[in-house]
């Protein structure tokens, strides 16, 4: 259900949510969340990743772009334990590459950071691996 509220913004470009609704959408104390921001159209999107207590890791590959490389990518993570959150993937050009892009909870992962970066890179279709956590 949508709901309009007119609200005013706080020093530094802070806004306060009214406290109901803030806590029906997860806007808690924590929470992690996606902001899509489009400066052309003076808009700005909320959207919620992950509830507190998750340890959050941004992924950014390049691959190659062809059927069955993601499938291979989240088999991977499977594996080990971590859970995709949000995912994103795009054509690079004519290069016959793909960028992907996602936020991932290793809350649960049974391996190191450094190995599954490894073990990622390893992968034939995969070109470039950066693992970023999020704080």
């Amino acid at each position: 259900m949508r709901h309009y509220e007119i609200v005013r913004i706080k020093e530094n470009g802070k806004v306060e949510l009214p406290r109901d609704f803030a806590y029906e959408l997860g806007v808690v104390e924590g929470a992690y969340f996606l902001l899509e921001i489009d400066t052309d159209l003076k808009e700005v999107h909320l959207e919620r990743v992950a509830l507190p207590g998750k340890k959050l890791v941004e992924v950014e590959l390049v691959v190659e772009d062809r059927p069955g490389v993601l499938a291979r990518i989240s088999g991977l993570f499977g594996r080990h334990g971590v859970n995709i959150l949000f995912s994103e993937s795009e054509e690079l050009g004519a290069l016959g590459l793909a960028g992907i892009v996602a936020v991932v909870d290793v809350s649960g992962m049974n391996t190191t950071l450094d190995d599954l970066r490894n073990e990622l890179a390893s992968l034939s279709e995969v070109k470039e691996v950066h693992l970023n956590p999020l704080e």
